[in-house]
Protein backbone atom coordinates (compact mmCIF):
# COMPACT_ATOMS: atom_id res chain seq x y z
CA UNK A 1 0.00 0.00 0.00
CA UNK A 2 1.68 3.37 -1.56
CA UNK A 3 2.26 5.92 1.37
CA UNK A 4 -0.86 8.51 0.20
CA UNK A 5 -3.36 5.55 0.22
CA UNK A 6 -2.14 4.40 3.88
CA UNK A 7 -2.15 8.03 5.24
CA UNK A 8 -6.27 8.73 3.77
CA UNK A 9 -7.17 5.26 5.74
CA UNK A 10 -5.45 6.30 8.91
CA UNK A 11 -6.60 9.72 8.74
CA UNK A 12 -10.79 8.68 7.43
CA UNK A 13 -10.18 6.15 10.37
CA UNK A 14 -9.67 8.93 12.92
CA UNK A 15 -12.55 10.88 11.45
CA UNK A 16 -15.35 8.27 11.50
CA UNK A 17 -13.66 7.78 15.33
CA UNK A 18 -14.19 11.51 15.62
CA UNK A 19 -17.58 12.51 14.02
CA UNK A 20 -18.93 9.17 16.04
CA UNK A 21 -17.90 10.41 19.34
CA UNK A 22 -19.63 13.37 18.90
CA UNK A 23 -22.86 11.39 17.83
CA UNK A 24 -22.72 9.39 21.26
CA UNK A 25 -20.99 12.27 23.20
CA UNK A 26 -23.37 13.76 26.14
CA UNK A 27 -23.87 17.79 25.64
CA UNK A 28 -21.20 19.25 27.74
CA UNK A 29 -18.72 16.97 26.02
CA UNK A 30 -20.48 18.10 22.43
CA UNK A 31 -19.92 21.42 23.16
CA UNK A 32 -16.50 20.66 23.94
CA UNK A 33 -16.02 18.82 20.58
CA UNK A 34 -17.78 21.40 18.64
CA UNK A 35 -15.51 24.25 19.81
CA UNK A 36 -12.70 21.71 19.28
CA UNK A 37 -14.06 21.06 15.44
CA UNK A 38 -14.48 24.61 14.91
CA UNK A 39 -10.30 25.60 15.89
CA UNK A 40 -9.38 22.30 13.98
CA UNK A 41 -11.15 24.13 10.58
CA UNK A 42 -9.99 27.54 11.39
CA UNK A 43 -6.57 26.19 11.90
CA UNK A 44 -6.51 24.05 8.80
CA UNK A 45 -7.27 26.86 6.29
CA UNK A 46 -4.43 29.18 8.55
CA UNK A 47 -1.76 26.64 8.00
CA UNK A 48 -2.46 25.94 4.83
CA UNK A 49 -1.79 29.73 3.80
CA UNK A 50 0.98 29.61 5.88
CA UNK A 51 2.17 26.66 3.76
CA UNK A 52 2.34 28.75 0.37
CA UNK A 53 3.92 31.81 2.88
CA UNK A 54 1.09 33.92 3.46
CA UNK A 55 0.82 34.86 6.99
CA UNK A 56 -2.99 35.46 7.30
CA UNK A 57 -4.98 37.71 9.83
CA UNK A 58 -8.42 37.17 8.00
CA UNK A 59 -9.90 33.91 9.04
CA UNK A 60 -12.30 35.95 11.04
CA UNK A 61 -13.13 38.28 8.18
CA UNK A 62 -13.65 34.22 5.77
CA UNK A 63 -15.52 32.88 9.28
CA UNK A 64 -17.48 36.00 9.33
CA UNK A 65 -18.80 36.59 6.27
CA UNK A 66 -19.88 33.26 5.94
CA UNK A 67 -21.88 33.03 9.11
CA UNK A 68 -23.55 35.75 7.96
CA UNK A 69 -24.55 34.56 4.75
CA UNK A 70 -26.17 31.70 6.08
CA UNK A 71 -27.69 33.67 8.67
CA UNK A 72 -29.04 36.36 6.22
CA UNK A 73 -30.17 33.77 3.75
CA UNK A 74 -32.17 31.68 6.89
CA UNK A 75 -33.83 34.83 8.00
CA UNK A 76 -34.63 36.20 4.95
CA UNK A 77 -36.17 33.28 3.14
CA UNK A 78 -36.36 31.22 5.78
CA UNK A 79 -33.79 28.19 4.44
CA UNK A 80 -31.85 25.44 6.60
CA UNK A 81 -28.71 24.90 6.84
CA UNK A 82 -28.14 22.37 4.49
CA UNK A 83 -29.44 24.81 1.98
CA UNK A 84 -27.29 28.05 3.10
CA UNK A 85 -23.87 25.90 3.33
CA UNK A 86 -22.80 25.83 0.01
CA UNK A 87 -23.79 29.62 -0.45
CA UNK A 88 -21.18 30.47 3.13
CA UNK A 89 -18.51 28.24 1.35
CA UNK A 90 -18.25 30.19 -2.17
CA UNK A 91 -18.81 32.94 -0.14
CA UNK A 92 -15.49 32.61 1.93
CA UNK A 93 -14.29 31.57 -1.51
CA UNK A 94 -15.16 34.36 -3.60
CA UNK A 95 -13.82 36.58 -0.24
CA UNK A 96 -10.05 34.80 -0.80
CA UNK A 97 -10.29 35.03 -4.74
CA UNK A 98 -11.13 39.20 -3.67
CA UNK A 99 -8.01 38.97 -1.50
CA UNK A 100 -5.95 37.05 -4.32
CA UNK A 101 -6.82 39.76 -6.59
CA UNK A 102 -6.40 42.91 -4.33
CA UNK A 103 -3.04 41.67 -2.60
CA UNK A 104 -1.27 40.58 -5.78
CA UNK A 105 2.07 42.34 -4.94
CA UNK A 106 1.82 41.87 -1.07
CA UNK A 107 3.98 39.38 1.00
CA UNK A 108 4.84 39.08 4.81
CA UNK A 109 3.73 41.74 6.91
CA UNK A 110 2.09 43.74 4.39
CA UNK A 111 0.23 40.74 3.31
CA UNK A 112 -0.45 39.91 6.85
CA UNK A 113 -2.16 44.11 7.70
CA UNK A 114 -3.83 43.79 4.46
CA UNK A 115 -5.77 40.77 5.41
CA UNK A 116 -6.50 42.53 9.11
CA UNK A 117 -7.75 45.71 7.32
CA UNK A 118 -10.20 43.39 5.34
CA UNK A 119 -11.72 41.77 8.99
CA UNK A 120 -11.97 45.65 9.97
CA UNK A 121 -13.42 46.54 6.61
CA UNK A 122 -16.12 43.78 6.65
CA UNK A 123 -16.99 44.81 10.39
CA UNK A 124 -17.87 48.45 9.95
CA UNK A 125 -19.89 47.37 6.59
CA UNK A 126 -21.57 44.85 8.62
CA UNK A 127 -22.49 47.89 11.13
CA UNK A 128 -23.20 50.58 8.42
CA UNK A 129 -26.09 48.15 6.73
CA UNK A 130 -28.35 47.14 9.78
CA UNK A 131 -31.65 46.48 7.34
CA UNK A 132 -29.40 43.64 5.79
CA UNK A 133 -27.46 42.29 8.99
CA UNK A 134 -29.17 43.93 11.56
CA UNK A 135 -26.13 46.37 12.15
CA UNK A 136 -24.76 46.54 15.99
CA UNK A 137 -27.99 44.73 17.15
CA UNK A 138 -26.86 41.41 15.45
CA UNK A 139 -28.98 38.81 13.59
CA UNK A 140 -30.66 36.16 14.89
CA UNK A 141 -30.56 32.57 13.19
CA UNK A 142 -34.50 31.53 12.77
CA UNK A 143 -35.90 29.13 15.29
CA UNK A 144 -37.42 27.43 12.61
CA UNK A 145 -34.46 26.31 10.70
CA UNK A 146 -32.25 25.20 13.60
CA UNK A 147 -31.22 22.62 14.32
CA UNK A 148 -30.31 20.66 17.94
CA UNK A 149 -26.90 21.92 19.24
CA UNK A 150 -26.04 17.87 19.34
CA UNK A 151 -26.67 17.68 15.63
CA UNK A 152 -24.94 20.86 14.89
CA UNK A 153 -22.01 19.54 16.79
CA UNK A 154 -21.93 16.19 14.72
CA UNK A 155 -21.84 18.27 11.33
CA UNK A 156 -19.05 20.28 12.57
CA UNK A 157 -17.23 17.29 13.65
CA UNK A 158 -17.80 15.57 9.80
CA UNK A 159 -16.51 18.96 8.50
CA UNK A 160 -13.63 19.19 10.86
CA UNK A 161 -12.48 15.47 9.25
CA UNK A 162 -13.06 16.64 5.92
CA UNK A 163 -10.91 19.59 6.16
CA UNK A 164 -8.14 17.26 7.50
CA UNK A 165 -9.14 14.91 4.82
CA UNK A 166 -8.41 18.08 1.88
CA UNK A 167 -5.56 18.24 4.28
CA UNK A 168 -3.67 15.02 3.50
CA UNK A 169 -4.53 14.63 0.24
CA UNK A 170 -2.88 18.10 -0.85
CA UNK A 171 -0.26 17.20 1.17
CA UNK A 172 0.27 14.40 -1.81
CA UNK A 173 -0.05 17.12 -4.55
CA UNK A 174 1.12 19.36 -6.87
CA UNK A 175 -0.49 22.31 -5.16
CA UNK A 176 1.71 21.50 -1.61
CA UNK A 177 5.13 21.14 -3.50
CA UNK A 178 4.50 24.29 -5.30
CA UNK A 179 3.11 26.01 -2.44
CA UNK A 180 6.27 25.02 -0.17
CA UNK A 181 8.52 26.49 -3.27
CA UNK A 182 6.48 29.92 -2.94
CA UNK A 183 6.90 29.90 0.81
CA UNK A 184 11.06 29.83 -0.06
CA UNK A 185 10.69 32.47 -2.86
CA UNK A 186 8.04 33.42 -5.12
CA UNK A 187 10.71 34.80 -7.64
CA UNK A 188 12.68 31.32 -6.89
CA UNK A 189 9.42 29.64 -7.84
CA UNK A 190 8.47 31.64 -10.91
CA UNK A 191 12.56 30.69 -12.22
CA UNK A 192 10.62 26.79 -11.83
CA UNK A 193 7.91 27.49 -14.14
CA UNK A 194 5.30 28.09 -11.44
CA UNK A 195 2.64 31.36 -11.56
CA UNK A 196 2.42 32.43 -7.84
CA UNK A 197 -1.03 34.38 -7.64
CA UNK A 198 -2.55 30.96 -9.68
CA UNK A 199 -1.24 29.24 -6.25
CA UNK A 200 -2.18 31.90 -4.17
CA UNK A 201 -5.34 32.22 -5.19
CA UNK A 202 -6.22 28.81 -5.05
CA UNK A 203 -4.50 28.78 -1.41
CA UNK A 204 -6.77 31.85 -0.32
CA UNK A 205 -9.73 30.09 -1.73
CA UNK A 206 -10.05 26.93 -0.39
CA UNK A 207 -8.71 28.45 3.23
CA UNK A 208 -11.73 31.16 2.84
CA UNK A 209 -14.25 28.19 1.91
CA UNK A 210 -13.40 25.93 4.91
CA UNK A 211 -13.89 28.66 7.42
CA UNK A 212 -17.12 30.29 6.00
CA UNK A 213 -18.36 26.84 6.31
CA UNK A 214 -17.36 26.77 9.72
CA UNK A 215 -18.61 30.65 10.37
CA UNK A 216 -21.74 29.25 9.06
CA UNK A 217 -22.05 26.53 11.54
CA UNK A 218 -21.04 28.72 14.14
CA UNK A 219 -24.12 30.83 13.66
CA UNK A 220 -26.38 27.95 13.62
CA UNK A 221 -25.18 26.38 16.72
CA UNK A 222 -24.79 30.35 18.64
CA UNK A 223 -28.38 31.17 17.02
CA UNK A 224 -27.17 34.86 16.70
CA UNK A 225 -24.38 36.92 15.18
CA UNK A 226 -23.10 40.46 15.52
CA UNK A 227 -20.14 42.22 13.79
CA UNK A 228 -18.28 42.00 17.00
CA UNK A 229 -18.76 38.77 17.52
CA UNK A 230 -18.18 37.70 13.68
CA UNK A 231 -15.05 39.41 13.35
CA UNK A 232 -13.30 39.59 16.32
CA UNK A 233 -9.66 39.83 16.80
CA UNK A 234 -9.78 36.30 18.99
CA UNK A 235 -10.64 33.96 16.04
CA UNK A 236 -7.99 35.28 14.27
CA UNK A 237 -5.56 35.06 17.06
CA UNK A 238 -6.38 31.25 17.85
CA UNK A 239 -6.70 30.63 14.11
CA UNK A 240 -2.88 31.19 13.91
CA UNK A 241 -1.59 30.00 17.74
CA UNK A 242 -3.76 26.77 17.17
CA UNK A 243 -0.65 25.47 14.33
CA UNK A 244 2.04 27.66 15.64
CA UNK A 245 1.63 25.29 18.98
CA UNK A 246 0.92 21.93 17.35
CA UNK A 247 3.79 22.75 14.48
CA UNK A 248 2.83 24.43 11.33
CA UNK A 249 3.76 23.40 7.73
CA UNK A 250 2.90 19.64 8.70
CA UNK A 251 -0.21 17.72 8.70
CA UNK A 252 -1.51 16.92 11.90
CA UNK A 253 0.52 19.94 14.04
CA UNK A 254 -2.62 22.06 13.32
CA UNK A 255 -5.19 19.29 14.49
CA UNK A 256 -3.05 18.63 17.60
CA UNK A 257 -2.77 22.76 18.55
CA UNK A 258 -6.75 23.02 18.54
CA UNK A 259 -7.09 20.25 20.68
CA UNK A 260 -4.21 21.27 23.08
CA UNK A 261 -5.55 24.86 22.94
CA UNK A 262 -9.21 24.08 23.57
CA UNK A 263 -8.11 21.90 26.59
CA UNK A 264 -6.28 25.01 27.97
CA UNK A 265 -9.23 27.19 27.23
CA UNK A 266 -11.57 24.46 29.08
CA UNK A 267 -9.28 24.08 31.91
CA UNK A 268 -9.02 27.80 32.71
CA UNK A 269 -12.85 28.01 31.75
CA UNK A 270 -11.95 30.93 29.32
CA UNK A 271 -14.48 30.56 26.57
CA UNK A 272 -14.79 32.12 23.22
CA UNK A 273 -16.78 35.01 24.24
CA UNK A 274 -16.55 35.31 28.22
CA UNK A 275 -13.55 37.49 29.53
CA UNK A 276 -11.96 37.85 25.98
CA UNK A 277 -9.49 40.29 27.13
CA UNK A 278 -7.98 37.76 29.60
CA UNK A 279 -8.59 34.88 26.87
CA UNK A 280 -6.06 37.43 24.26
CA UNK A 281 -3.60 37.73 26.59
CA UNK A 282 -2.67 34.16 27.17
CA UNK A 283 -3.09 33.28 23.72
CA UNK A 284 -0.56 36.08 23.15
CA UNK A 285 1.61 34.89 25.83
CA UNK A 286 1.54 31.38 24.40
CA UNK A 287 2.12 32.83 21.15
CA UNK A 288 5.67 34.06 22.10
CA UNK A 289 6.33 31.15 24.42
CA UNK A 290 6.06 28.97 21.44
CA UNK A 291 7.78 31.20 18.94
CA UNK A 292 10.81 31.40 21.14
CA UNK A 293 11.14 28.03 23.00
CA UNK A 294 9.29 25.58 20.63
CA UNK A 295 9.72 26.63 17.32
CA UNK A 296 8.43 23.56 15.41
CA UNK A 297 5.56 23.09 17.55
CA UNK A 298 5.02 19.84 19.63
CA UNK A 299 5.30 17.83 16.32
CA UNK A 300 9.01 19.38 16.04
CA UNK A 301 9.72 18.67 19.55
CA UNK A 302 8.15 15.19 19.78
CA UNK A 303 10.33 14.44 16.59
CA UNK A 304 13.51 16.04 18.00
CA UNK A 305 12.91 14.03 20.95
CA UNK A 306 12.54 10.68 19.04
CA UNK A 307 15.48 11.34 17.23
CA UNK A 308 17.69 12.04 20.22
CA UNK A 309 16.34 8.92 22.15
CA UNK A 310 17.56 6.77 18.94
CA UNK A 311 20.35 8.59 18.74
CA UNK A 312 21.21 7.74 22.42
CA UNK A 313 20.06 3.99 21.76
CA UNK A 314 22.32 3.43 19.16
CA UNK A 315 25.43 5.21 20.68
CA UNK A 316 24.58 2.85 23.74
CA UNK A 317 24.50 -0.17 21.32
CA UNK A 318 27.53 0.34 19.38
CA UNK A 319 29.19 1.32 23.27
CA UNK A 320 27.79 -2.71 24.65
CA UNK A 321 29.13 -4.01 21.41
CA UNK A 322 32.48 -2.78 22.02
CA UNK A 323 33.00 -4.21 25.40
CA UNK A 324 31.86 -7.51 24.09
CA UNK A 325 33.98 -7.89 22.14
CA UNK A 326 34.92 -10.18 18.84
CA UNK A 327 32.81 -13.59 19.53
CA UNK A 328 35.69 -16.28 19.20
Amino acid sequence: MGEPIRSLVVTSLLVLVWVGGASIASPGTADLMFRASTLIVLAISWNLMANAGLISLAQASFSGIGGYTAAILASAFGWPLIAVLPFAICSGALLGVFLAATTARLTGLFFAIASLAASEGLRVIALMVPALTGGAQGIDVPQAVRYSLHTVSIAAAAVAGLALIISVLLSFSEFHYACRAMRNGESAAQMLGLDPRSYRLRALALSGAMAGCMGALTAWYSGFLDPRIAFSLHVTLIAQIAPILGGIYTIVGPVIGALVLTAITEVTRIGFTSNEAFGQLLYGALLVICVLQMPRGIVGLSQSLVNTYRRDWRVKSGVQAVRAGPKS
